[in-house]
């Protein structure tokens, strides 16, 4: 039992660590790729990335269906509101603000899927603890927007508008997961991120045209962002949900903006100021109290 429960630890880990640092991997990749092009080259990549670990344990996806009540029409709807859509919102928003801010904004979607748990699943209702961990999430992100709407940076202000929403759409795939059939990990990943390419190629033409050869360093850290982040980060997230659940699967995104903002001040010599850092520790203290579990709870698992 000891094992398995290490053998959690050490995902989730590896899933801060990974999606940690993919926000300083955005602020690379779109300093040469349209944010647009950077979301549909990185589900791409992640696409034919778990195809290939799909196909070598013998793992096929289930026949294509255009039923609404289908398998496909499931993760087609979870591959367009938890990556295609989050995916540019936070592109776009990297090429104005820091990482260590946008991860910020990305911690904030523990707080929003309690809220929306509320609302729409039975066992997950709202809880005095919960309510005051809603209430200093909340408090962070006016913390971390209300300097630079008083400021008037309007565009600024924008890019952490794209941020918090693209936050909530990630809360709102949470709780769709929850209603979804299961299948493996893989191919739930597959899936996704196959359907989700799909989605974000066809905005990207739509809005933006055909791409032009993209710089080769922002291309290379794309093709990194697909294969760790969107591809295996995806298996790992759909493994620990199944295995352990929503709530002990949100510690990653309770310690993503910690990591990141190591990476973004430690090698991207980024000097988020002081509101952010207020926002970080109001943000982590709600996020703590929502997700957090009774001892007797906790022991047991």
């Amino acid at each position: 039992m000891q094992s398995r429960a290490r053998i959690d630890w050490v995902v989730l880990g590896v899933l801060v660590i990974i999606w940690g640092s993919a926000f300083a991997g955005l602020k690379i990749a779109v300093d040469g790729i349209h944010p647009f092009w950077v979301s549909a080259f990185r589900l791409w990549v992640a696409a034919f990335t778990l195809w290939i670990v799909s196909a070598s344990r013998g793992e096929q996806l289930p026949p294509v269906t255009f039923d609404s009540q289908g398998v496909w029409f499931a993760y087609a709807m979870l591959g367009l509101v938890g990556f295609a859509a989050p995916f540019f919102m936070f592109s776009t928003a990297a090429t104005s603000l820091p990482s260590a801010v946008n991860a910020i904004c990305n911690g904030a979607s523990p707080v929003f899927t309690v809220l929306m748990a509320h609302m729409f699943l039975q066992d997950e209702k709202m809880t005095a603890r919960k309510g005051v961990g809603v209430a200093l999430g909340f408090a962070g992100l006016l913390v971390l927007v209300g300097p630079r709407l008083l400021a008037g940076v309007a565009i600024e202000a924008a890019a952490l508008g794209l941020a918090i929403g693209a936050a909530v759409l990630y809360a709102a795939s949470n709780i769709m997961m929850r209603k979804t059939p299961q299948v493996s990990s893989t191919v739930g990943a597959l899936m996704m991120c196959l359907t989700g390419a799909i989605l974000a190629t066809i905005g990207a033409l739509v809005l933006e045209g055909p791409p032009p050869l993209p710089p080769f360093w922002p291309l290379v850290v794309t093709i990194v962002l697909g294969v760790f982040s969107s591809g295996l980060g995806t298996v790992g997230w759909v493994w620990l949900i199944q295995r352990r659940g929503a709530v002990f699967t949100s510690m990653t995104v309770y310690l993503l903006p910690l990591w990141a903002t190591v990476i973004g001040v430690g090698l991207m010599h980024e000097r988020p100021g002081w509101s952010a850092f207020a926002a970080l520790a109001l943000i982590l203290g709600g996020v703590g109290l929502t997700t957090a579990r009774p001892k007797s709870v906790a022991q047991a698992v």
